[in-house]
């Protein structure tokens, strides 16, 4: 083995053996995924793809095992359907006609026998051809940067902070793609789950988690939805510097209750809804970055209990 082989090869070892440290990028990542170059992100657009890349790559950097159908990715393709009485139909494969759609979906295996899903869509509107609550005359990006920019990027953080502690339940990071559109992201895992649903204990939802009003409340939903589940809430907020909102139901217009009508027990944190929601003033300059970082601490704070 000549020197060069030698060396490269100790530091091959070297890599494989560094600890992860914590790093804050709440910032850095939010800012990513509202750029305009991704352009909305709606799902199946080339600026999805992107954003679904940004993400896999944070996953393999933080060391997580990959748990999609290939690698980081579990790719799903489905037809436009205008009956909203239909149910849509998943494709595991593309034809011409079909939407591909990309889940993004990093496991921390802690030889657990119960597993966490701790989930945020990344997808938002496009230019907002669909659901947008824009009324001008410009055909304009709708950045998303709460919705749900702010939940994706709260998803990163928590992974780094988690494959830092020595804990007993695993943890499955989901990255959802196509909520915007009907939960359809959420909807395809359950029906497609890339580990035994019935080892799910619960899941954590966050969804528009970016601009926390000077009241710091904090909406939480499912809270009647497992055992204690309440209880450990209220313990957690007791030394935190947030109000809380409980909702008992497990039901709401986001990515937990795909999981709740399969009977796993679910918390949905949410911020509440401004006049940006929908609109392109959805962007990241208007975001409180220092309720981000409240919200963070007590959400892993729940986690660890």
């Amino acid at each position: 083995m000549n020197n060069l082989i030698k060396i490269t090869f100790f530091v091959f070892l070297l890599s494989c053996g560094q600890d992860i440290t914590y790093e804050n990028n709440i910032k850095e990542d939010l800012i990513f995924l509202a750029d305009d170059k991704l352009e909305g992100r709606k799902t199946g657009t080339e600026g999805e793809k992107l954003a679904a890349k940004y993400i896999s790559e944070r996953f393999e950097k933080l060391n997580l095992s990959d748990k999609g159908t290939e690698n980081y990715n579990q790719d799903f393709y489905f037809g436009n359907n205008n009956n909203p009485h239909e149910e849509i139909e998943f494709n595991k494969d593309s034809d011409n006609s079909q939407t591909h759609a990309r889940n993004v979906v990093g496991f921390l295996d802690n030889g657990g026998s119960n597993t966490v899903v701790i989930g945020a869509h990344y997808d938002h509107l496009g230019y907002g051809e669909e659901s947008s609550l824009y009324f001008g005359d410009e055909v304009l990006i709708h950045n998303g940067a709460d919705d749900n920019a702010s939940g994706t990027s709260l998803l990163l953080d928590l992974a780094n902070k988690l494959v830092m502690e020595d804990l007993q339940s695993n943890y499955l990071f989901i990255a959802f793609s196509g909520e915007e559109m009907g939960l359809l992201g959420s909807n395809y895992f359950l029906k497609n789950p890339t580990v035994l649903k019935n080892d799910i204990n619960y899941m954590i939802n966050m969804d528009m988690v970016g601009k926390l009003k000077a009241e710091n409340v904090l909406s939480v939903s499912g809270t009647k939805t497992g055992v204690d589940l309440e209880k450990y809430l209220i313990e957690s907020f007791n030394d935190s510097k947030l109000s809380f909102a409980f909702d008992a139901k497990g039901y709401g217009p986001s990515d937990h209750s795909s999981f709740y009508v399969n009977d796993i027990p679910v918390l949905s944190f949410f911020t509440g809804g401004h006049s940006d929601y929908h609109t392109p003033l959805d962007d990241y300059q208007k975001l409180n970055y220092s309720g981000m970082y409240l919200i963070k601490e007590l959400v892993s704070e729940v986690i660890l209990t």
